[in-house]
């Protein structure tokens, strides 16, 4: 039985614990790649999704994604992005996130809150700017974590491409924000 997102939301709106089952079902083994991705360690990987999943009941609502996929995944990754901070955890394998860290983590405070959702709105903006290819390059290496060596094979390209094409989408993406008035 396929369930679409649109009623696990409304599921999740009316409180039914079942949303959580159905939407761990349809994108759970999604999210314990992207949390494996960061963290490395199957052990981990259960308790972030169960935490980010709890997170998700926390949200929903207010929140009304228009896209729940996106929505969890980003989840996943943030509650991963913490235990590793937590544990100190980065190492060799990480460092793609060094790149981007201040790009993609949320403060704490309000106003970093803040800071962080216009400066996701600009990285939307160029995003939807770059052509198909180095966006999806862009993504895979800094929304799903995965290595080089994956992008290029999924993509069909040399590594040493993907690393040049992450290089300059990285340069023109600094150059984009600080016309847009953002203090990097």
């Amino acid at each position: 039985m396929h369930i679409d997102d649109e009623k696990i939301i409304e599921m999740l709106f009316d409180r039914d614990e079942q949303a959580l089952k159905i939407a761990d079902k349809k994108y759970g083994p999604l999210c314990r790649r992207v949390a494996y991705n960061i963290i490395k360690n199957h052990e981990e990987v259960e308790g972030c999704v169960n935490n980010s999943l709890f997170q998700l009941w926390n949200a929903i609502p207010p929140a009304r994604p228009k896209s729940l996929k996106a929505y969890i995944c980003g989840i996943v990754r943030n509650v991963a992005v913490k235990i590793c901070r937590e544990q100190a955890r980065y190492n060799e394998n990480q460092t793609n996130f060094s790149e981007l860290i201040e790009l993609f983590s949320g403060g704490e405070k309000i106003e970093e809150q803040l800071d962080s959702k216009i400066l996701g709105g600009y990285i939307n903006e160029f995003l939807s700017s770059i052509d198909k290819t180095n966006r999806k390059i862009f993504v895979m290496r800094y929304y799903y974590n995965l290595p080089t060596k994956n992008i290029a094979s999924v993509l069909n390209i040399n590594d040493t491409t993907v690393r040049t094409k992450l290089f300059r989408t990285r340069e023109e993406l600094k150059i984009f924000l600080i016309n847009k008035g953002y203090r990097l």
